[in-house]
């Protein structure tokens, strides 16, 4: 994966087609090495502080009530492996001000294949079978992701928890689960 140079300002032709980001951006496809850089809660939470707007390390750390040494280290190595753009850079009072902002809040990886918990850590395990349409599970999986990108974001304390949530179409059998009911 390319690096870029974190010292390379924005060009004024990225200022001009700048969008705002959508609370919920599309899923990020990530190596592995990324995947790693993301075994952090406050990692995500830096993520999602940055998907809205670009922000700098100190205004990160304000809002997500933290030290700005801690939180300029952890966006350092987000950018670094390829997971934040620096957007653009200001002089203010002799300090150059570095504005970033997240490439994505959700991610798929390839080789990540779940969380493997020991029994005694184990909080809840849920399971359940819907019957959805197309537009229905796309309203399903909207509400999911706004729910989880809610928590994500929060300001929280304690431990850590791994949350998965794994959606699949089940195979059809060839006997109807409910039988056909004549008026």
């Amino acid at each position: 994966m390319k690096k870029e140079d974190p010292k390379i300002e924005q060009t004024q032709e990225h200022q001009e087609s700048e969008q705002p980001y959508d609370r919920i951006l599309p899923p990020l496809s990530i190596t592995d090495e990324q995947n790693k850089l993301l075994e952090s809660a406050l990692r995500i939470k830096i993520m999602h502080a940055l998907a809205d707007e670009p922000l700098t390390s100190k205004q990160v750390a304000e809002k997500l009530h933290k030290t700005p040494g801690n939180i300029h280290y952890h966006i350092i190595k987000l950018f670094e492996g390829g997971l934040l753009e620096l957007v653009r850079t200001e002089a203010a009072g002799g300090v150059i001000q570095k504005f970033y902002r997240s490439k994505g809040t959700f991610f798929h990886s390839e080789n990540f294949r779940g969380f493997q918990f020991r029994t005694e850590d184990k909080i809840e395990h849920f399971t359940t079978r819907l019957t959805l349409s197309s537009a229905e599970l796309a309203a399903f999986q909207r509400e999911l992701m706004q729910v989880i990108t809610t928590w994500e974001s929060k300001i929280t304390q304690g431990d850590e928890y791994g949350v998965e949530f794994v959606i699949g179409r089940l195979p059809h059998t060839n006997s109807p689960s409910e039988p056909e009911v004549s008026p």
